[in-house]
């Protein structure tokens, strides 16, 4: 593969028998990028301990990447979850590792969860305040490491949270079962700032990051959809496209927005909205209720 002008190795994905990881692999081999697969299971993929430094070395011996795409980490599985320090410590340990061990630029999976502390609204990338526990620590704590090295082309980009199938959970989706079913749909208190882009989108931005200039300086980069966003109207919009007249309860919700500029100039702005994307979302859910 010809990636800017040179004759490079394949791109590695960690976690990629995961949600993003996943659609990842499947952007890349679309695109005919050469890529190699590594999770904990070895299902079509290649098994690795990313938090073992000899497993680390081995693995990048053995398949000698052009670039890291780290999507790999412990992921909450509910609201509490994000609190969980020992699982952000065993995520930053990956970083760490991988950070240490390899050669080549990383792409790193981090989260708009480091503004957790941060009140400007649109954030730019150094607007963040260090959050100080759970998952968006262990967020900003692996892009440290990660920076650390300052070696060019390393880059974190900064994802809200997904959806979109192939999962089939989280508020959005539920939203769309419940209003397109007829069932009752209620958020409690301020649900914060959770799926704003779809796991898709996540992906190619993703893939634009691995296969893009590798001279770049190490810095982090806002990804989003142009706009302000929060959860309550989301769901309001939702409500519409099913056809459903619903007033959320939240009558202060988080509004989040972050500037783009960085990620304009680096690898451009995909011409989608949110908005598309939840109509997208509803065709999808509505397609499979029918079914």
């Amino acid at each position: 593969m010809d990636i800017m002008g040179h004759d490079l190795g394949p791109v590695l994905v960690t976690g990629a028998a995961g949600y993003l990881g996943s659609q990842v692999l499947l952007r890349l081999r679309a695109n005919g990028v050469p890529h190699v697969g590594t999770d904990r299971s070895g299902a079509a993929i290649v098994a690795c301990n990313l938090s073992g430094p000899d497993a680390v070395a081995q693995l990048l011996r053995d398949v000698k990447p052009s670039v890291i795409v780290h999507c790999a980490a412990v992921v909450p599985k509910s609201a509490s979850g994000y609190d969980d320090a020992e699982a952000a410590r065993e995520s930053v340990a990956m970083v760490e590792t991988i950070a240490a061990v390899a050669a080549c630029p990383i792409v790193f999976v981090s989260s708009m969860t480091v503004y957790v502390q941060t009140t400007k609204s649109p954030v730019h990338e150094d607007d963040v305040v260090p959050p100080v526990a759970g998952y968006a620590r262990g967020k900003w704590l692996g892009e440290q490491a990660l920076f650390s090295r300052k070696r060019p082309g390393d880059v974190a980009l900064r994802l809200p949270g997904l959806f979109g199938l192939p999962r089939r959970s989280g508020l959005l989706y539920n939203a769309a079962s419940a209003f397109l079913s007829g069932r009752d749909f209620s958020l409690s208190g301020d649900c914060g700032i959770w799926a704003a882009m779809t796991v898709g989108d996540a992906a190619e931005y993703l893939v634009r990051a691995a296969v893009g200039d590798q001279s770049a300086p190490p810095q982090a980069v806002n990804v989003g959809y142009p706009g302000r966003f929060h959860v309550a109207g989301a769901v309001a919009e939702i409500a519409a496209l099913c056809g459903v007249a619903w007033q959320p309860s939240v009558l202060e919700p988080t509004v989040f927005s972050m500037e783009l500029g960085r990620l304009e100039q680096r690898y451009g702005i995909l011409p989608v909205t949110l908005q598309q994307r939840l109509a997208e979302l509803v065709d999808a859910v509505r397609h499979e209720i029918k079914a």
